[in-house]
This record gives structure tokens, C-alpha cells and sequence, in this order.
């Protein structure tokens, strides 16, 4: 399925989901590898997609983004998210993917939980690692989402991650998403 986008004059994204398809994968991607994971679930699940897009993009250099997140997580600055969603009801199952940052989910992904209701939803979430796992990064889902039910995650070492679509593949089957 292909979603279609309507961003209105607010920078809100309406994505229309047909009745037989209420699985949404949500991204934020710094270097590709979560956007790339995002789109083999997107293929594999026939989901609608939807990037997490920061106000001020994190910076190009590897070593100043890290600064700039590791800042962000001492402080608990929350950065503010260039685009939302509108109709987030309209789904079931959201497939969150994101990098580990400092242990756990990125701020700006941080940002777009606390600012969505994902009260009675399935969360399913894929982190991208150069060596982590998942950190603590579902257990902090789990404390911004005590409404949702948390599936096991999935952990992609980013060196793996063009190899991967049948790992997610597995994944996916595994946690119970279906078309």
C-alpha cells in the first residue's frame, strides 16, 4: 500500500490508512540505517510510514551529534518535532524505529511519545546500536506509554542493518504483526 501524505498549513500530516491497515511505522533516522529498517517494515507489513522530522536538524558530524545528544539527555531538553500526525487513532500497531543514543531512545523520539496518546496501542520497537542493544530504551518507552502493550524489541548492530530485512522479517512474525 502506498500512504498518501496531506500535510496541512499547521506542518500536520494526515495519513490516509485504508480499513485493512492499521499498522504505522514511525521513524527518526541521523544516519539512514533507522530509515532503512523502517522501510523493510513498511514492505513487509504494508504499513503506512511516518518520519519523525526534528524542528533544527541534528548536526552532520557524527561527533557533534552525539555532543549535541548527549546535551539534550543530561538536560532533558525535549526538541521540538517539525511535523505530526493527525489521525494516529486510525492505527493499532505503530512500528517504532530509532537509533540508541546514550542508552536509549533519542530525545526528539522522546518528544513525539509524550506529545501522542498511545493509549491501547501495540508499540513494536526497532533500535539501531553500534554495540548497545536496546540499553534501557524499552523500559523508558514503557514509562512514557503505560497505556500501550510494548512487544519484545528488535536490535539491528548498524553495521548489519543492509542485511537485515529478513531479520526484521523474522521479527515481525514473531511478534505477532500481521499484514
Amino acid at each position: 500500500m502506498t500512504a498518501e501524505y496531506k500535510e496541512n498549513s499547521a506542518n500536520a500530516i494526515n495519513i490516509a490508512a485504508d480499513d485493512n491497515n492499521k499498522i504505522l511505522i514511525v521513524y527518526f533516522s541521523w544516519s539512514g540505517n533507522s530509515r532503512t529498517l523502517a522501510g523493510y517494515a513498511r514492505d513487509i507489513t504494508g504499513g503506512d510510514i511516518f518520519e519523525i522530522v526534528p524542528a533544527q536538524p541534528y548536526p552532520s558530524q557524527y561527533r557533534e551529534a552525539t555532543q549535541q545528544a548527549r546535551e539534550e539527555l543530561d538536560n532533558n531538553y525535549l526538541p521540538a518535532i517539525r511535523n505530526q500526525i493527525n489521525n494516529l487513532s486510525s492505527y493499532d500497531t505503530i512500528i517504532l524505529v530509532y537509533p540508541i543514543w546514550w542508552g536509549t531512545i533519542p530525545q526528539v523520539v522522546k518528544r513525539f511519545l509524550q506529545d501522542n496518546d498511545f493509549s491501547g496501542k501495540t508499540i513494536a520497537p526497532i533500535g539501531t546500536h553500534g554495540g548497545s542493544r536496546l540499553g534501557r530504551s524499552l523500559t523508558d518507552i514503557r514509562a512514557l506509554c503505560p497505556n500501550s502493550t510494548i512487544t519484545e524489541g528488535l536490535d539491528v548492530r548498524s553495521g548489519n542493518v543492509s542485511g537485515a530485512r529478513n531479520t526484521v522479517r523474522d521479527w515481525i512474525d514473531k511478534v505477532g504483526i500481521n499484514k
